[in-house]
């Protein structure tokens, strides 16, 4: 059974017809969101999480905690992450025999429409798959108007503010909304402090980065990696800010190909490109085909699962050997 992530958000108590439920998609963020939504929800349940890993290579580890009584509450949930088509027959094992007292939610990243695990969600009428698709400008304007709607002085102009400088990411954004809220604890926003706050020169800095990266550019690459300053902290910004522009020149080659027009491409792809980005975006779509983005987007995922699993002090490497990863990527003639 699908079901649609904005009507969950909104309702989180659906997930008290399903004994299984499936979060699959590009979307960090919003999946982070709706598992706390999930913890808050069934608060007094005993709560087990794992990952993918440690249940396949132990194989009666997911069956003795699935059906052992909680001793600690009336209810239990498992949470299970990183998962993929390697599960799927344990978990259709699990269904045979379904418990009132559990409750199983899964988390994946984006699973391809032939996926089985996908399609056996799909199908099955007694277990929900929730799609979670990457946010676009509106529905990042409602998710702000959400979080601060007991908050003086949220503008338009505040709210766009914060979705660029976000990259239309909203695990970015639910860290900037956070920082807010710590700073107007009278629920008063001023745009002065705000806009401090939320100060975004080191975001131009990065965009230099990305830029010179995605344009074959080494000589100015080298040149500001030794003078811009990357935060720890800011590796899933960095990502999802190369990733929003992988996925722009994806959009933009798809349109090429369909008119064979550059500035046509640029004029309908949406979100526009702002006047002053087309020569850039002139000149990266010359040098990405199809192929190479799809190659730099398996780049990505492989150093997402490194700053995942490594400790947070060598995050700022990883992103810069991302970033001359995907340099010679786009100097490369295949």
């Amino acid at each position: 059974m699908i079901i649609k992530s904005f009507i969950l958000e909104k309702k989180i108590s659906l997930m008290d017809e399903y004994f299984v439920a499936l979060f699959y998609g590009e979307n960090i963020g919003m999946k982070d969101e709706i598992k706390d939504q999930i913890k808050k929800h069934y608060k007094n349940s005993e709560k087990i999480a794992f990952h993918q890993d440690e249940i396949i290579k132990n194989d009666k580890l997911l069956n003795e905690h699935a059906h052992n009584t909680s001793l600690f509450a009336k209810n239990k949930i498992i949470i299970i992450n990183e998962v993929s088509d390697k599960i799927k027959n344990k978990i259709a094992a699990i269904l045979e025999k379904p418990k009132k007292d559990l409750k199983i939610f899964l988390f994946a990243q984006n699973l391809e429409k032939k996926s089985t695990i996908r399609l056996y969600f799909e199908k099955e009428k007694n277990i929900a798959i929730i799609p979670c698709y990457q946010d676009n400008e509106r529905t990042l304007s409602e998710y702000l108007r959400k979080k601060f709607a007991d908050y003086i002085g949220l503008t338009q102009e505040i709210i766009n503010l914060l979705i660029r400088n976000s990259g239309l990411d909203r695990q970015v954004l639910s860290g900037e909304v956070d920082k807010i809220k710590s700073l107007f604890l009278d629920k008063k926003i001023n745009r002065e402090k705000l806009i401090t706050l939320v100060n975004n020169a080191y975001n131009l800095d990065f965009n230099s980065l990305r830029d010179a990266s995605l344009s074959a550019d080494k000589e100015m690459l080298n040149k500001n990696l030794g003078n811009i300053m990357l935060q720890n902290e800011d590796a899933y910004f960095y990502l999802n800010n190369l990733n929003f522009r992988i996925e722009k020149l994806l959009k933009l080659n798809e349109e090429f190909q369909k008119h064979k027009n550059i500035e046509v491409a640029m004029d309908n792809i949406r979100p526009r490109i702002f006047w002053k980005d087309k020569p850039i975006f002139y000149k990266q779509i010359k040098i990405w085909n199809l192929k190479k983005l799809e190659e730099a987007k398996k780049i990505m995922v492989e150093t997402e699962i490194l700053i995942k699993t490594k400790l947070n002090n060598y995050n700022n490497i990883l992103i810069k050997n991302l970033l001359v990863r995907l340099c010679n990527k786009a100097a490369s003639s295949f």
